[in-house]
């Protein structure tokens, strides 16, 4: 479980860098806001990620399960209250580049079983 924690938190990671290096070279809009946007979906995956590892090797179903979908629900709230402090704060974010970051960085985790595969 835990090469694949660390793979996912890498397949996100690299999006990530990748996304931010194409607005920067082809200046595609607000740098602060495709991080800003990177981050609101890259800081509560490794909260969850790391909270789920610490339940690893519970065997009990049952209590693996409650602490996921707790874990999946803090890690909901995060990103709101990310976006939330950002379009409060009174910076002329680019909307358009803040959720594309946050999408590709949330949708990379997809791709992450065909990369473990060899696909």
């Amino acid at each position: 479980m835990k090469t694949q924690v660390k793979l996912l938190l890498t397949v996100q990671s690299v999006m990530m860098l990748v996304f931010l290096a194409l607005v920067l070279l082809l200046q595609l809009g607000d740098w602060i806001s495709a991080l800003t946007g990177c981050l609101a979906s890259l800081v509560p995956s490794i909260y969850f990620s790391i909270r789920m590892l610490r339940q690893a090797d519970n065997n009990e179903a049952a209590a693996w399960l409650s602490y996921a979908y707790r874990s999946e629900i803090a890690k909901w709230v995060m990103a709101g209250i990310i976006f939330a402090v950002a379009f409060t704060s009174g910076y002329p974010w680019d909307p358009m580049i803040l959720f594309i970051g946050y999408l590709l960085v949330q949708v990379s985790g997809m791709f992450v079983p065909l990369i473990q595969k060899g696909i």
